[in-house]
């Protein structure tokens, strides 16, 4: 039904060229072709203008624009969620607390739900396994004299650079509406 509710169906609909559409309705060529491309909203003198040459309600167009904010809503909690992993930084752990909090006060969200789990699941697998590569490095080295031995804080910091490379292609993911991370088993 969105797709009802686009300049470039409203326009077709009318038999109009961009260049016809441009003319009568006195808007640059360029501008419509933006604005077909979702590349811009258009102003709302612009939205006017167009609106009244392809004789359909202005109200139309809101409605267009208040769904492109409920999807771009509904997808900033997921990136917080994804975000929030860099925590890890700051608290221990807190690439699986932050999230988990996140997810479940917005469990309703369908994109939170779907993509947080795999956010989740990722997080989990990560936080395992280089927890327990740490923890065994830590015992076959030997705790020596009461010192942390060097290769734990180079696993730690291995670590958050792991959750700073998901971070970054999960983000990219979830710009592109792409899969996230498929080859992780889901465990959420």
């Amino acid at each position: 039904m969105k797709e009802l509710n686009t300049l470039k169906a409203y326009r077709k609909a009318r038999n109009y060229t961009q260049e016809e559409l441009a003319k009568q309705s006195g808007i640059s060529i360029r501008t419509i072709q933006r604005i077909e491309k979702g590349l811009t909203k258009g102003s709302p003198h612009t939205l006017k203008a167009l609106a009244k040459t392809l004789h359909i309600e202005n109200t139309n167009f809101k409605i267009l624009d208040e769904e492109k904010g409920a999807v771009t809503t509904e997808y900033y909690k997921v990136k917080l969620m994804n975000f929030s992993i860099l925590s890890v930084l700051l608290i221990p752990f807190g690439n699986l607390i932050l999230p988990t909090i996140i997810f479940f006060a917005n469990k309703s969200n369908k994109h939170v739900n779907s993509l947080g789990r795999r956010i989740l699941s990722i997080q989990i697998i990560n936080t395992f396994l280089l927890s327990g590569l740490a923890i065994a490095l830590f015992f076959s080295i030997g705790r020596g004299n009461g010192a942390i031995p060097i290769p734990v804080p180079i696993i730690y910091f291995s670590y958050t650079a792991v959750n700073i490379i998901i971070v970054i292609h999960t983000s990219m993911a979830i710009d592109k509406k792409k899969q996230i991370l498929k080859f992780f088993p889901d465990l959420i």
